[in-house]
């Protein structure tokens, strides 16, 4: 329960950032919020284990993500990184899953 006050407090903080959240609830343990006016996007899914995987994804102006799992007293239990070196990674959750994504299109 604390990670969704968690979750929910995040997505009181978009306010904060000048748009309009808009939250989009899909069936089962995922959720995902983001900015209709923005591309800051946070994805949320809480696992029957008492965990949540949270990514946090934000576009300035290259896209950029974290990635974070919580127990369910909304404590941080780890950090994840990707896979491989990448100075813009991306992330999605996919059934579950963390998807990690190379984004290294930066143009010099």
């Amino acid at each position: 329960m604390r990670v969704i006050i968690l979750f929910i407090s995040i997505i009181a903080g978009l306010f904060k950032l000048g748009g309009t959240p808009e939250v989009v609830y899909q069936e089962g343990p995922y959720s995902r919020a983001f900015l209709t006016d923005s591309t800051t996007t946070i994805e949320y899914y809480e696992y029957a284990t008492d965990s949540s995987l949270v990514v946090l994804t934000v576009c300035a102006p290259q896209c950029s993500s974290c990635a974070r799992v919580y127990n369910k007293e909304g404590e941080l239990i780890r950090t994840i990184t990707p896979p491989f070196t990448s100075i813009f990674p991306l992330a999605h959750i996919e059934n579950g899953q963390l998807i990690w994504e190379n984004n290294d299109t930066w143009e010099y």
